[in-house]
């Protein structure tokens, strides 16, 4: 080894967890020592919209939500069944709020309510809104140098503008009113200004601003931020994590931690390897994580004695994502659209031309969907709509006209498959034509009752969210597919990110084989396996439990360092 460095934590990763986990201990007064793989910070946090799920927080109190936590655990025993920890969910529920108080207090990172309903919403304990934060947006411009630090979000415009679910109206049909028209142009304009100095615009939201205004305060804390800087290995000594060897600067150095060493690489969706081992009964070759997923910190804390727990209903969290061959012939991954996905006039179906899920349900659902229905030994998955549809609302990575002008393109890359009749579109698609002819005539007499009798579809307050009340539908949710030619397109599962991971306790401690902890190791976000064990509540329940695990690990690492107990949970 060239040399030796000594801080008092020790952070392995820079999304969510890592960034939250660096602020809770520098604002403390602790040094800090941040690693990422990568050559940007944020991981799969910088391609999400990093929402985060944290019931009763004071956004929520604020706002007059009625809600409590013994309504948020009917709902999430009712969803969880027999996953449902009660230590580690009593531990969520009830330092949460405070977690997210102290990180908006410790730094510039900020919330607001987002009007996101609970995905089962019409469930024992479900609500229609207030759980559910969001990122405010961020400047980018005030980074400086700094700003090409930010991991590139997954979906821009013009080459490098982040637009948001909120502003997709206005961007689509800029001349429907003068409000529609001068936003774009404020846009537009400010997105050309920036193209002049930065990399891409500047206007952040999302997971983009969440790490914008988290990196702004870790300069501030004199964190050490260190970019390309693997790790290699833990430093295990009598019994106990005390650092780790890390490749920086070139060079392998021991970094010893004081206080200790917190886990935070992103889980393991990229690594095959992983994925065939923790996975088995969900095998898939997609994923929407960041390339560096490689499960670092799951493969270096089972090597000092790390468990895995892989006691989940699914090892991942799931979007329907379809794949574009480009004019190179490389393959692009396209994610759920939010522009067509669970609307009116479009349904989903399987191998045996049935529907097999509500397809208003979230991206999550319609995954396991897939699972439960033959999914990968069969891969005839797909959305079924008129072309009509995809003119008026897109599909996957077709924006609606006037914007695609013309499907030419997507149908000789084989993106999707068109039949002038029903009939023809089953032959395209290798799917029996009197099955799917049935199950279109079944949605059919569907949209006329407005009930959905197979799922559903339409009676919760996120599937109607989805659905479209200007068409005058007896069912928002529910609209005829009659009119050819028609439109198929193929559906694969893709993860988010990982639910199976280290087996950890309700302090985030990495536990061994015998459940007692390893001393000075924690593990936050997707290296540890979720207390949702796979299953999908609602809007952030991935980024919310990162950044509550990373502000116990924190408290109980300081708490152990220094004699104490954590404090009092936020009431």
């Amino acid at each position: 080894m060239s040399s030796e460095k000594t801080t008092d934590f020790l952070i392995i990763g820079s999304g969510a967890a890592g960034v939250c986990a660096a602020l809770y201990a520098a604002s403390a007064g602790h040094s800090v020592m941040l690693c990422e793989r990568a050559s940007k910070i944020g991981g799969t946090t910088a391609l999400s919209n990093a929402m985060i799920w944290v019931p009763c927080s004071d956004h929520a109190i604020a706002a007059g939500i009625d809600d409590s936590l013994d309504q948020v655990r009917t709902y999430l025993r009712g969803e969880l069944g027999n996953y449902y920890d009660e230590k580690k969910i009593d531990a969520y529920l009830e330092y949460g709020p405070q977690a997210v108080q102290e990180i908006e207090k410790r730094s510039e990172v900020k919330f607001v309510l987002a009007g996101a309903p609970d995905y089962h919403s019409n469930r024992a304990g479900g609500v229609d809104k207030g759980r559910a934060l969001s990122p405010v947006p961020f400047n980018g411009r005030r980074l400086g140098v700094d700003f090409d630090l930010i991991g590139d979000p997954i979906r821009v415009v013009l080459g490098g503008m982040m637009i948001t679910s909120s502003e997709i109206k206005h961007f689509l049909n800029p001349l429907k009113s003068v409000t529609a028209l001068l936003h774009v142009l404020r846009r537009v304009s400010r997105y050309l200004i920036d193209r002049l100095k930065f990399s891409r615009g500047t206007e952040l939201s999302g997971g983009n601003a969440f790490l914008a205004a988290a990196l702004m305060s870790l300069r501030k804390l004199n964190v050490e931020l260190a970019t390309d800087c693997p790790m290699k290995e833990l430093i295990f000594e009598s019994d106990r994590a005390t650092g780790a060897v890390i490749s920086y600067k070139g060079s392998d150095i021991r970094v010893q931690a004081r206080y200790g060493v917190i886990l935070a690489t992103g889980g393991f969706a990229a690594n095959p390897e992983l994925r065939a081992e923790m996975g088995a009964k969900h095998q898939h070759d997609v994923t929407l994580c960041a390339a560096e997923n490689q499960g670092d910190g799951i493969k270096a804390a089972r090597k000092v004695g790390g468990m895995l727990d892989l006691k989940v209903a699914s090892p991942g969290f799931w979007t329907p994502v379809s794949r574009l061959k480009n004019k190179d012939g490389s393959t692009a991954i396209v994610p759920y659209g939010w522009l067509d996905r669970g609307r009116p006039g479009v349904i989903a179906v399987g191998p045996k031309g049935k529907r097999f899920v509500n397809e208003s349900n979230s991206y999550h659902d319609v995954c396991i969907g897939l699972f439960d229905n033959g999914y990968p030994d069969d891969e005839r998955f797909f959305f079924i709509c008129e072309e009509a549809f995809v003119k008026k609302r897109g599909m996957g990575d077709i924006l609606p006209w006037p914007w695609t002008p013309s499907l030419g393109s997507y149908l000789r890359r084989g993106y999707i498959q068109r039949g002038e009749t029903l009939e023809a579109l089953a032959k395209e698609i290798d799917i029996n034509p009197e099955a799917l002819m049935a199950t279109v005539s079944q949605h059919n007499q569907n949209v006329h009752s407005g009930q959905d009798p197979d799922f559903g579809r339409g009676e919760s307050a996120f599937n109607l969210a989805l659905g479209d009340t200007s068409l005058g539908l007896k069912n928002p949710n529910l609209g005829e597919i009659k009119n050819g030619p028609f439109i198929a397109l193929r559906i694969v599962p893709g993860t988010l990110g990982t639910a199976a991971g280290l087996k950890t306790d309700e302090k985030a401690r990495v536990l061994k084989e015998d459940d007692s902890a390893i001393l000075g190791l924690y593990a936050c976000g997707n290296d540890a396996t979720s207390i949702m064990a796979g299953i999908y509540p609602g809007a952030g329940i991935t980024i919310g439990p990162a950044i509550v695990s990373a502000y116990l690990a924190v408290e109980d690492a300081k708490a152990a360092a220094e004699g104490t107990e954590i404090t009092q949970a936020y009431k």
